[in-house]
C-alpha cells in the first residue's frame, strides 16, 4: 500500500493541503490545512473550535486530505467553498478531483487543548489520524511547504538590500527575520541550514 512518502513528504515536515470533510447535511466541505507528517501512514494537524472542518471532523472521524498547488483551489476553500462539481465521492467522504493526490485518514486520537494568545482564548483539537488509503492521480506529486518559499522571497530581499533606503532596509530586515520564524517552524534540517546562512551574510 502507498504511503505518505510516495507523495514526497518527509517525516516531521508540515504540508499546506486542503482537507476535504462531509458536512452534516452530506455535502462536501473544503478548508486549506497544514498537516504534519508523523510517520509513512500517520499525520497530526490543528483543527480550531469554530471551524465546520472541527466538527465535520469530531463527527465523521475521517477526512480526506488532497495534495494540491492550484492557487486558485486554496483561495476559493479559504473565503467561501468550491463549487459542488469540484469534489468527488470517495469512501464516505470526498476528495478533489483536481488533486494531485489525496489520502484518506481515519482519526485515532483527538486532544482538546485551550490556548491563549493576543486573539484571546481558543480551543484547538489535535488530531492524530492514521492514513488507510493513498491515491495519486499524477507521476509527479509536489506537496507544499512554506520553507522554500519562505528562503526564495528572503533571497529577494537580500539580492536589494543594499540598493534601498535604510527605512526600507530596516522593513526588509523585519520580513528576513519574520521568514526565518516560519522557515525554522516548517522547514527541514536543509531549509534551516539555508536560512541560517542567509542571516549569517547579513552580519559580514
Amino acid at each position: 500500500m502507498l504511503g505518505l512518502y510516495s507523495l514526497g513528504m518527509e517525516k516531521g515536515l508540515l504540508y499546506e493541503t486542503i482537507v476535504t470533510t462531509k458536512n452534516m447535511d452530506g455535502t462536501p466541505n473544503a478548508a486549506p490545512i497544514g498537516v504534519i507528517c508523523k510517520e509513512d501512514n500517520e499525520i497530526v494537524f490543528y483543527l480550531h473550535k469554530g471551524s465546520k472542518t472541527f466538527d465535520n471532523v469530531q463527527r465523521e472521524k475521517s477526512f480526506h486530505v488532497n495534495v494540491i498547488s492550484d492557487p486558485r483551489v486554496f483561495v476559493e476553500s479559504t473565503i467561501g467553498n468550491l463549487e459542488s462539481a469540484e469534489f468527488q465521492a470517495n469512501n464516505g467522504g470526498f476528495c478533489i478531483k483536481s488533486a494531485e493526490a489525496f489520502f484518506r485518514a481515519e482519526v485515532t486520537h483527538e486532544k482538546l487543548v485551550q490556548r491563549k494568545d493576543h486573539l484571546g482564548i481558543s480551543i484547538t483539537n489535535v488530531i492524530r489520524a492514521g492514513v488507510m488509503e493513498v491515491v495519486k492521480n499524477q507521476e509527479h506529486v509536489q506537496p507544499l511547504n512554506r520553507a522554500i518559499y519562505g528562503i526564495i522571497e528572503a533571497l529577494v530581499y537580500l539580492s536589494r538590500i543594499d540598493m534601498v533606503s535604510e527605512d526600507e532596509k530596516k522593513a526588509y530586515l523585519h520580513q528576513i527575520i519574520e521568514i526565518s520564524r516560519v522557515v525554522n517552524k516548517v522547514g527541514s534540517e536543509d531549509h534551516k541550514k539555508a536560512m541560517k546562512k542567509i542571516l549569517e551574510s547579513l552580519e559580514e
